[in-house]
């Protein structure tokens, strides 16, 4: 009787890790975009899939998603749902990868009606106050997120704004036949703007709104400490996804690579543009190969730097036996070339 061998029950083993990897470790963004109002029949099971609209690798298991539990009030009411309980329900879920899946909106409002029709008796306004539910039109918070898509040129999915708790009750304010004025008031730090609803060009509301702003883009990270001057390589670079903001001045990876570091980079650390500086080619003492180009005419002259220098950077060289001094632009490794103004033998 043959047994079953050895080699293949490890290609077996080794094939089954790579499918759970392949199905749950890289699997790719899945976005969450939520409604702000939501009408459910009564019988209806509320799932996520009737709260906002889902793209990507999670959609069919993100969809049928219970979040009933979320719910406390009795039918027929409104009720809100919190991002903050939508994404602590996500990361419960044992099947669900929650670190690729992006949730997107504001706090959701929903209602579950009853079934029972309901009849209006018409009384005097000075008799009874009307009860008004919320209103499914526009409002500040749609004008102020449209504005910030346009001023950073990102899509909706890839944009997360941090609001204030106190600045909620504006942000919910109806605009529906009205004019939105927004201008920004400072660009540091914290995005600040001031946003005016015009009625019939009165004013109708005026408030000072301050936030943060994330985008989900592709950013440099270090795999491993990098120290400062090292020049940065494939090999110690690695390019990931991240909401970061958008006043951070990622490096991109085709221009850093090659590039050298002007600070110490720990790993898992975001390179940033101003972290990368070319590197240097020449360093003081070094012992340099100048030419001097004049005509057909070229001269090389061997000298020591008297100062570190990056590729197109003007150093002073002094000659072997020390007794002139000259300029010269670095051109490579070890070379630079004497710049015109100077003639080889020159005293400085």
């Amino acid at each position: 009787m043959n047994s079953f061998p050895i080699q293949s029950v490890r290609f077996l083993i080794i094939a089954m890790l790579m499918s759970v990897v392949s199905l749950h470790g890289f699997a790719g963004v899945t976005t969450i975009s939520l409604r702000s109002t939501v009408r459910v029949a009564g019988d209806d099971a509320i799932t996520l899939g009737k709260i906002g609209e889902i793209s990507g690798d999670q959609a069919a298991l993100l969809e049928s998603l219970s979040i009933e539990s979320l719910f406390v009030g009795e039918a027929g009411g409104w009720e809100t749902i919190s991002t903050a309980s939508l994404r602590a329900l996500i990361d419960a879920d044992a099947e669900i990868n929650a670190g690729s899946v992006v949730l997107n909106g504001p706090d959701v409002s929903v209602r579950r009606s009853t079934g029972v029709p309901v009849v209006a008796e018409l009384k005097s306004k000075s008799d009874e106050a009307v009860e008004k539910a919320p209103n499914d039109g526009p409002v500040v918070r749609n004008h102020v997120e449209r504005w910030v898509r346009d001023r950073y040129r990102v899509g909706k999915d890839l944009l997360r704004i941090s609001y204030r708790d106190t600045d909620e009750a504006f942000l919910s304010t109806s605009t529906g036949g009205k004019l939105v004025e927004i201008k920004e008031i400072s660009k540091r730090g914290r995005t600040a703007i001031r946003v005016i609803v015009l009625d019939d060009l009165m004013v109708a509301s005026e408030r000072a709104l301050l936030f943060d702003v994330e985008i989900f883009r592709t950013v440099l990270v270090a795999r491993e400490r990098v120290n400062r001057g090292s020049v940065l390589t494939e090999s110690v670079t690695m390019s990931e996804r991240r909401w970061v903001s958008p006043e951070e001045h990622v490096a991109n990876a085709d221009d850093a690579i090659g590039m050298a570091l002007s600070k110490t980079i720990n790993e898992g650390q975001l390179i940033e543009s101003q972290h990368v500086e070319l590197p240097l080619v020449i360093r003081r003492g070094d012992i340099v190969s100048a030419k001097s180009i004049a005509g057909s005419v070229v001269v090389t002259i061997r000298g020591r730097a008297q100062s570190n220098a990056r590729l197109g950077e003007t150093i002073e060289i002094e000659s072997m036996s020390g007794d002139s001094q000259f300029r010269a632009r670095a051109t490579g490794k070890g070379r630079a070339a004497i710049l015109k103004d100077q003639r080889v033998g020159d005293q400085s």
